[in-house]
């Protein structure tokens, strides 16, 4: 059947046939939906073929589409262009433009456009207003405005549809404006144009984007009606029945043709087809066009995209999708403003109806891809090969969930009640397409909104679904209503259409009927499909499907769904519900739960409904309908209905007992236990049946889950009354079953099976007790057995079922008549617990049997399961959990055993009784009590390096303060003396021992323990606990104080007073007065020290100390021994000292209101400075010579590093607090100390200074003196010349009484303040005292008036004078007078001060000669003989000494009568200064004064003449490149440097003298000793480094800078004896290459050190820095290159060995790139210029020619004008890669000679070290001496050997051939025989 053609049969007579074929095949829908159609009348002419090729040949003529009418732009209509505002133009032009972002643009500007007319003044209320000139423009433009708004709002764009809307908006809102579209659309709009602005903005009122719609809404709405925003006068229209009737029109269109709506908004210029024009041949005889393919229709759909869309954004299926969501929004709106009265409603609607009643409209629910619901007369004919067939019409809906979305909304709006029922003809339609829609919608989203209006529907409607079926039956071929039907001239006209309608809905008056006369069943699509949305699950939404199911069943009318058992649709209904749960589709509990209802609930209304027409067929309703029906058939019908229950609740319970069916069970058992109600009021019969079937089950006991069965009964005792069959049925089963239970647990235990099999016969008592609670317990015959049952088995029950146990105390404790039943079955298990335990052996057992009996226990406790009135009252149980937890606290493995102890401790009242509990707490707070006190005496000490023993353990104490703060977060509180032990503790563990400055060391463990059990008592306000923490705090108080001065204990008081400068918690603290000792207890631990146990040696740093040692006992006080732990040991005084220091460095505000404290903190200063110059050597406060330790030693060096911290912090406290010096405070203070006076009436500085010097003048100590120094240090800043006379005159007050005082304080006027005006006169009476001094007084008159001249000596660089020249003359005199007429030797401390005032007055008696000269050279001489560097006491002397010894060596240089004398003792003082410098310090304390001797000596043999330098110097001061010193380093290394030259040169002749081959040329031990040192590598060089470790690798590098000047004029033979012994002790793989190539960089080449701007040819020593990073590479790199150019075979034999190739490419081009090129030009320099020694130079007939572009050589040699030439080439890496040696020209040489010359030349530069010029001065002697007539050896085939240069001496006396000595060596060693290679005779 073409296209467009439609059958001539009415609609009831297509309905009468589809009966009729219905029932020639019952229940079978047809499987076709292609019509049937009458054959052609041809139809048995011709074949198939021949009428396809017939159709085939059809022409069809198909006219071209009409051009689109030109839309003429009304800029250019009317004029517009030429009266708006050019801009305005532009920007309507822009409007027009195709592209978006044009179009996006030209609303923007339109908009500012309207709201500057918004912003101009106007009055909305005077009618006359007109507007300004903005809104005039607007007013007039509103034509274009409105010619475009269509595309716009249509547009594809998001952007351009909300710019529109909003600028819409914006006009309807402008007075003005809004009134000229109001006239507009009134007066001047045609229909067209209306309906095409309103529709398009309607459609954009409901356009899918969401802000799009709002806007487009907000527009129309405040419009078309008043808004209360706006001014009750704004005009707005009225949209009349004709106005809704075009817009309904219109948006109607829309949704069936989008694509041609698009294209009419959006018109082009149709194709004109070339091939339409008639042509004719040259003969002039009429050709027809040529035919071509058909084409599809060229529609404005196929083009649309050319003309509005922006390729890319859209494509046509979304455009169409989108404008049809658009539509059918529009329909919605349109309808809802429809008048509410049916008349004018249906009125409305009938001229629409045709679009209402369209399949294609209605496609739009469908989410498939073809319309099941469309007539096949509406579908195409024409198939792909141009064979006719039918297919389904295309569906609206597909692929685009927005369509369906709003056709569903569409639905909903239709079924308002408001708008009456529904026309015939739409609901035909819509019955189809709901039903056939609903059921297989896949979108979650339209799932969603199609609930509500499918439920509407199907309530309102219940007769679609016979509609669908009977148009399923005429393959919805029916006449859409308001069409002229063709007469069927093969029907009768008498069945209209009215009638057939009227026989399909009489469904539900005639249901019963129906069923009874055996009317036959509609084959529905729907209801399958139904079935198939059922089989998956609601399509997914179960929770929100199935609970409609039961709705959408019972409104399916019978003769779809006939309630008959018999018929296969209910069986197909149940089925399609059960599989769901078979196909596993039933996760969430949600769901199953949802399931389950709708499965119960369908089960029952199918069982309801069928017994129901049987009541009705049994009480003879119908009987006379149906005379036949038997009483039997009803009583069948019965028993089916029970089967079902059975086949259903069975099936339900494998499902629910299996847990196959994951639904909460008291949710389950509810719904059943509905369900059977349900059916009890039915018929008791169905009742029986149901509850039979789940009362077999249960009886079976095959139940997995062992709680529904307890809950299902317990539902069903809930919910059935007593007084009823089914509460009767319910007590009888529940009775069977809790019977069943109680004997198989009985059983179980009696026969003592295994543990799983006891559980699982418990099991079913544990659910049934949890379950029904103390209903069991009321039984009095449950409640007995149970109580017997759990008495008697107690262990076993809580050994295989622990949750047995916890349900039965639980649950029997619910009566108050068991309360001591329960206590007492408690009491006694917890006695059968520790009896069980304790029966094994070991603690390890007990605690292993132990855990599974207590954790199930203690997790009862954690959830409260167990009752609370249940107490430990069990004496066994206290015993062993006090055994427990001492095996946890104590042993390392009883961890095993924790668990269980913090467990019983949480819940603690139901495990141990009062007396149990104190054991307990005693032991806890024993434990942590002894531990707090050990970790105090080492707190804030690292733990490595500490011999002192914790007991108990760390881990012992944490598990302690976890089991602590156990028991009191479970409330227990703790009082008693035990307990302020432990709080005390605990305090001390919290806040006191931990590190309060994040440390790693100095922590401890169970701090967060620790901190909440303090918080307990001083946070939480407990009631009676004020007296506790006074007590507590006290205690703690003292603790801290005894601590802080007891000096036999190792923790650190600033430790101690960070971690209270923190505070801590509900505790209040003042340091000074609660902690720290009184002022008074302070000076009493200071009188306990000596005050002049100062090391002499510092005299040589500070000259106002003695040089003498004290005599006072200065280690009489025990210091605890701090190991190898980083601390100083410090003396009590020192304790006190230091935490006074970190207390007042904290908070100064309290030392300047106490400065008593800094007069102790200064003589700690004074301690610190003593440690930090000589060490712990002879300081009473840091452990005297206890702890003495090298200097390199990293202890030492750190307790010196914290040292130094301590004194920078005391020098900074002095600065602060000295640094205010107050106006006049040198005369208050010495005319206080002059007049007796304290001044303290004065205040501030004052009275501390007078306490300073007087305590100074009391003991006139070298340590009151120094601390005197430095407060005047501070005080002379800004002192005058008259202050400095003031404290001068003090000097002369006390020189007698206190010489040392005196001393410090002349010291100070010198060194800090003005030159005073008498101090001159002052040193001239000093000088003068001396000369009356008498021999015998030189010791003790003598030597103070020494001390005082030297401490008034100004500094030597002054410009003041010391002395008038015959003053130094009469000094010289008198200690010449001391020495020679003294009875005795002169004491070490006179001739020490001797020589500072011989330094002094040296320079003065430069031009004096006289004896006094000579008794300065034996002055020093005998200092030099008499001091060594081992002996600190003569530290000072000997550095005064040197110091000496340097002024003489700078007063010569200029004096010559000077210089001669001295010249005669030069050589014997140096050679004393020599034997000095050769001891090793390395291993001595270390001391600044040993190191400034160490510099001051070297300083001096620096110049040393080369006579005093031998071979020995060497070996003897190698030591010195690793000193400390950096100085020492550098200055050592010249002295080497001229020490390698000798030893070089001994080497020398010493080999060139051995015949016999038995001296070994070796580098000295002592050099390879500082070879070998550790530098760390693999832990990387950086500018962090230390200082130490930077003075390590620099004297290691400065080492090898020794090692390779001994190759400097080192002969062949000395230099393969150093090349071989570096070999056979690998030094150079070990030590150098790693070394060098890890400062370097190279090693991991993450950060290689770039030499772009470097030279490493050579190196400045005086520049060298070793402190500078910078300068230990370069000076590596220099090393680098000195090896390569000195031992190159080792350098490579270390790279070639390297695997890593990464590496070695990354150290291949580092080195051809910095080394390589400097080294090839130093050999090519050499070769041009060799030195005057070498042979290349004096060897005749040898010419040398050098390429530098190649770095090739060439040696020549002219044998009778003929050249011999040999050339040698370097490769770009050299030396790296072998030379390339190769033969220029041969002349008279054979082959194997020359190959061997060749051979020499490769080995001595590749293998033996060698340069370029010695393989060239080998060639040349090789040459030279064979045409000489020389022998070659006959082993290696070369006249000078490789090895050592030798010529071939070695004879055998028979065949009388030659050999090289080192030849024959090494044939003999690889032979192991000594005969001739040759003649094979004995050689030796």
């Amino acid at each position: 059947m073409a296209k467009g053609q439609k059958s001539s049969a009415t609609a009831g007579t297509r309905k009468k046939n589809a009966r009729k074929a219905a029932v020639a095949a019952p229940g079978h829908p047809t499987s076709s939906a292609v019509p049937v159609t009458k054959p052609p009348k041809n139809a048995g002419k011709g074949s198939k073929r021949e009428m396809r090729e017939a159709r085939k040949r059809e022409k069809v003529y198909v006219p071209p589409v009409k051009p689109a009418p030109p839309q003429l732009d009304p800029l250019d209509t009317t004029g517009l262009a030429r009266i708006l505002p050019p801009d305005l133009v532009v920007v309507l032009r822009n409007l027009g433009k195709k592209d978006a972002v044009t179009k996006t643009k030209a609303l923007e500007e339109l908009s500012k456009w309207v709201d500057g007319a918004a912003k101009e003044p106007s009055d909305a209320r005077d009618k006359d207003y007109v507007g300004g000139e903005k809104t005039n423009a607007i007013v007039e433009m509103l034509p274009v405005w409105l010619h475009r708004v269509p595309v716009l709002f249509t547009h594809p764009a998001r952007r351009v549809r909300f710019l529109a809307g909003s600028l819409q908006t914006a006009l309807v809102r402008l007075p003005p404006t809004r009134s000229a579209l109001v006239r507009w659309i009134e007066d001047q709009a045609s229909q067209v144009e209306l309906e095409t602005v309103l529709g398009t903005w309607a459609m954009l009122a409901h356009d899918v984007d969401r802000g799009v719609a709002d806007v487009g809404e907000r527009a129309l709405t405040e419009f078309v009606g008043s808004s209360s925003t706006l001014v009750a006068s704004l005009p707005c229209i009225t949209l009349t029945p004709s106005i809704l009737s075009d817009l309904l029109s219109f948006a109607y269109r829309a949704v069936l043709d989008p694509a041609g709506l698009h294209a009419s908004l959006n018109p082009v210029a149709a194709p004109i087809d070339p091939v339409s024009t008639p042509q004719a041949k040259k003969s002039g005889r009429y050709v027809p066009p040529p035919t071509v393919e058909p084409r599809s229709q060229i529609t404005p759909t196929q083009d649309s995209l050319k003309a509005g869309d922006t390729p890319g954004e859209e494509s046509e299926d979304d455009r169409s999708g989108r404008l049809r969501a658009s539509a059918l929004g529009a329909v919605r709106w349109i309808l809802g403003t429809l008048p509410t009265t049916d008349a004018i409603g249906i009125l409305l609607l009938q001229p629409v109806s045709p679009h209402l009643s369209s399949s294609d409209f209605w496609s739009c629910l469908h989410p498939g891809p073809t319309c099941p619901f469309t007539s096949p007369e509406r579908s195409s004919m024409t198939g792909d090969d141009g064979e006719s067939g039918v297919h389904a019409g295309p569906c609206f809906g597909y692929s685009q969930p927005q369509v369906r979305r709003a056709a569903w909304t569409l639905v909903a709006s239709l079924l308002d009640g408001r708008k009456g029922p529904l026309p015939p003809d739409i609901l035909h339609i819509m019955s189809s397409a709901i039903l056939r829609s609903a059921w297989v919608e896949t979108d979650t989203g339209v799932r969603g909104v199609l609930v509500k209006p499918l439920l509407m529907f199907l309530k309102e409607y219940p007769q679609a679904w016979t509609i669908d079926a009977e148009r399923a039956l005429n393959k919805y071929g029916d006449v859409e209503h308001g069409q002229d039907d063709e007469v069927d001239e093969e029907e009768p006209e008498d069945e209209s259409e009215s009638e057939a309608e009227d026989n399909v809905n009489a469904d539900r008056t005639n249901e019963t009927d129906s069923m009874v006369e055996g009317h036959l069943t509609l084959s529905s699509p729907a209801f399958h499909e139904f079935l198939g949305f059922l089989e998956m699950g609601c399509a997914g939404s179960m929770a929100e499907g199935y609970p409609l199911v039961l709705v959408i069943v019972a409104g399916i009318p019978r003769r779809v769904l006939p309630l008959s058992l018999t018929s296969p649709h209910i069986s197909q209904l149940l089925d399609a519900l059960w599989a769901p749960f078979y196909a596993r589709l039933l996760p969430e509990r949600r769901a199953a739960a949802a399931w389950l209802r709708a499965l119960l609930e369908c089960t029952a209304f199918i069982v309801k409904q069928v017994c129901e027409v049987r009541a009705i067929v049994e009480t003879g309703v119908v009987k006379s309908k149906r005379k036949d029906y038997e009483q039997e058939d009803v009583a069948m019908e019965r028993q089916q209905a029970r089967s079902l229950l059975v086949r259903q609740f069975d099936a339900l319970w494998d499902a629910l007992a299996t847990r196959a069916l994951r639904v909460d069970t008291t949710e389950a058992s509810g719904t059943i236990a509905t369900t059977l109600d349900r059916l009890n009021k039915i018929g008791e019969d169905l009742f029986n049946a149901a509850f039979d079937a789940i009362a077999e089950k249960m009886s079976k006991n095959e139940e997995r889950s062992l709680s529904f069965a307890p809950m299902l009964l317990y539902v069903f005792n809930k919910t059935f009354a007593s007084n009823t069959l089914a509460g009767y049925r319910t007590r009888g089963l529940l009775d069977k079953y809790v019977s069943s239970v109680i004997q198989s647990t009985e059983a179980a235990l009696q026969e003592e099976k295994e543990v799983k099999e006891v559980m699982a016969e418990v099991e079913p008592l544990i659910h049934l007790m949890d379950t029904f609670g103390l209903q069991l317990f009321e039984n009095d015959e449950f409640a007995s057995r149970i109580n017997e049952l759990f008495s008697a088995h107690s262990i076993v029950l809580l050994q295989s079922s622990p949750a047995s146990v916890i349900s039965y105390l639980k649950h029997s404790s619910a009566i108050g008549s068991s309360l001591d039943r329960t206590q007492l079955f408690w009491t006694n298990l917890l006695t059968s617990i520790a009896s069980h335990v304790s029966s094994f052996p070991t603690s390890v057992e007990q605690m292993t049997s132990a855990k599974p009996l207590f954790l199930p226990l203690l997790a009862a406790t954690q959830k409260g399961s167990l009752p609370d009135h249940l107490h430990g009252v069990s004496d066994a149980m206290d015993t062993l959990i006090a055994k427990s937890l001492d095996y946890s606290v104590e042993s390392s493995s009883g961890v095993v055993a924790e668990d269980i102890i913090n467990g019983i401790l949480s819940a603690y009242s139901f495990f141990i009784s009062p007396k149990g509990l104190a054991t307990v707490t005693d032991a806890l707070s024993q434990s942590i009590t002894t531990y707090a006190e050990s970790m105090l005496d080492i707190a804030g000490i690292p733990p490595f390096g500490i011999t002192v023993t914790i007991d108990p353990p760390a881990t012992s104490a944490t598990r302690a303060l976890s089991f602590t703060r156990r028991l009191i977060d479970a409330g227990h509180q703790m009082a008693g003396d035990r307990a302020v032990e432990l709080f005390v503790a605990v305090g001390l563990l919290a806040f006191i021992i931990p590190s309060p400055g994040g440390e790693d060391y100095g922590s401890v463990e169970g701090v967060e323990d620790a901190k909440a059990i303090w918080e307990s008592l001083f946070v939480k306000k407990r009631e009676a606990a004020e007296e506790m923490q006074q007590v507590v705090s006290a205690l703690l108080k003292e603790r801290l104080r005894k601590n802080i001065a007891n000096g036999e204990i190792l923790s650190r008081p600033d430790h101690i007073i960070r971690s209270l400068l923190r505070g801590i918690p509900g505790l209040e603290v003042d340091i000074l007065v609660d902690i720290l000792p009184s002022r008074s207890d302070v000076d009493a631990i200071l009188e306990d020290l000596p005050g002049s146990a100062v090391s002499p040696s510092l005299a040589l740093i500070d000259d106002t100390i003695p040089t003498t040692p004290s005599s006072e006992d200065a280690s009489y006080y025990p210091i605890a021994d701090p190991g190898d732990a980083p601390i100083l040991p410090l003396h009590p005084y020192g304790r006190v000292a230091s935490a006074l220091l970190t207390y007042l460095s904290s908070v100064r505000t309290k030392a300047l209101a106490h400065l008593w404290a800094l007069r102790h903190i200064m003589i700690f200063g004074v301690y610190l400075t003593e440690y930090v110059h000589i060490g712990d050597e002879r300081s009473p406060v840091f452990g005297g010579k206890l702890y003495t330790r090298p200097g390199g030693d990293p202890i030492a060096l750190a307790r010196r590093d914290i040292a130094r911290e301590l004194l920078g912090k005391a020098q900074a406290l002095a600065t602060y607090l000295l640094g205010r010096v107050e106006e006049g405070i040198h005369a208050r203070a010495v005319g206080a100390l002059l007049n007796d006076k304290s001044g303290a009436e004065e205040g501030g500085l004052a009275p501390f200074i007078v306490e300073v010097v007087r305590k100074s003048i009391e003991g006139d100590t070298v340590r009151d003196a120094l601390v005197l120094r430095k407060v005047l240090q501070h005080l002379f800043v800004d002192a005058t010349r008259e202050d400095a006379d003031l404290w001068l005159v003090l000097v002369r007050r006390f020189e007698r009484a206190a010489p040392q005082t005196a001393i410090a304080i002349l010291a100070s006027i010198v060194g800090y303040a003005p030159e005073p005006l008498k101090l001159d006169r002052y040193r001239n009476e000093l000088a003068a005292t001396l000369l009356g001094v008498k021999p015998e007084d030189a010791e003790t008159v003598g030597l103070k008036y020494l001390r005082l001249l030297s401490a008034s000596a100004p500094d030597p660089n002054s410009e003041v004078v010391f002395l008038p020249q015959h003053r130094a003359v009469n000094v010289m005199r008198a200690c010449q007078t001391w020495i020679a007429e003294g009875d005795e030797d002169a004491s070490e401390e006179l001739e020490s001060a001797m020589t500072l005032i011989f330094r002094h007055v040296a320079p003065i008696l430069e031009n004096v000669p006289g004896s006094h000269w000579e008794f300065i050279w034996d002055v020093v001489e005998n200092n030099l003989e008499v001091c060594s560097l081992q002996e600190a006491d003569t530290l000072a002397t000997l550095g005064r000494t040197l110091q000496l010894v340097i002024t003489i060596e700078e007063l010569v240089t200029t004096n010559k009568p000077l210089r001669e004398g001295w010249e005669r003792r030069r050589k014997t003082i140096f050679a004393l200064i020599k034997k000095i410098i050769i001891v090793d310090t390395r291993e001595m304390p270390y001391s600044d004064p040993r190191a400034i001797c160490r510099e001051l000596a070297m300083s001096i043999v620096e110049n040393m003449p080369s006579s005093m330098i031998d071979e020995k110097t060497l070996v003897t001061m190698c030591h010195l490149l690793a000193d400390k010193s950096p100085e020492v380093q550098k200055m050592g290394y010249h002295l080497l440097q001229s020490a390698a030259s000798k030893f070089t040169e001994h080497l020398v002749i010493e080999a060139g003298v051995d015949t016999e081959g038995t001296f070994k040329c070796e580098l000295p031990e002592e050099l390879l000793a500082v070879l070998r040192q550790d530098l760390g590598i693999g832990e990387g060089f950086d500018e962090d480094m230390p200082d130490s470790r930077n003075l390590e690798v620099s004297g290691c590098l400065l080492a090898w800078m020794v090692v390779f000047d001994l190759f400097i004029g080192a002969s062949l033979k000395v230099r393969s004896g150093y090349v071989n012994h570096l070999r056979s002790l690998d030094i150079i793989s070990q030590y150098f290459i790693p070394n060098i190539f890890d400062i370097l960089g190279l090693l991991d080449g993450k950060n290689a050190f770039k030499l772009d701007m470097w030279s490493v040819d050579a190196f400045y020593l005086d520049a060298y820095d070793p402190a500078d990073f910078l300068s230990l590479r370069l000076l590596a790199a220099h090393l680098y290159h000195r090896a390569l150019v000195t031992v190159p075979a080792l350098i490579r034999s270390w790279i070639s060995d390297r695997t890593d190739k990464q590496l070695h490419t990354r150290i291949t081009n580092y080195t051809s790139t910095h080394f390589s090129p400097e080294i090839i030009k130093a050999e090519l320099m050499l070769i041009r210029q060799p030195p005057e020694s070498s042979e290349l130079s004096s060897t005749e007939n040898l010419s040398i020619k050098i390429s530098s572009a190649l770095n090739e050589v060439t040696a020549s040699y002219l044998v009778d004008e003929q050249p011999l030439e040999l050339s040698i080439r370097m490769p770009n890496d050299w030396p790296l890669q072998p030379l390339v040696v190769r033969e220029t020209k041969k002349v008279g040489i054979s082959d194997e000679k020359w190959k061997a010359w060749m051979v020499g030349v490769t080995q001595i530069v590749w293998q033996h070290n060698g340069r370029i010029i010695d393989g060239l001065t080998l060639f040349a002697k090789n040459v030279s001496l064979h045409f000489a007539g020389q022998v070659e050896c006959a082993i290696c085939y070369s006249i000078i050997s490789v090895m050592d240069a030798s010529l071939p001496k070695k004879p055998c006396r028979t065949c009388k051939n030659r050999f090289h000595a080192s030849c024959l060596y090494k044939w003999f060693k690889s032979s192991h025989s000594s005969s001739c290679p040759l003649c094979r005779s004995n050689i030796i």
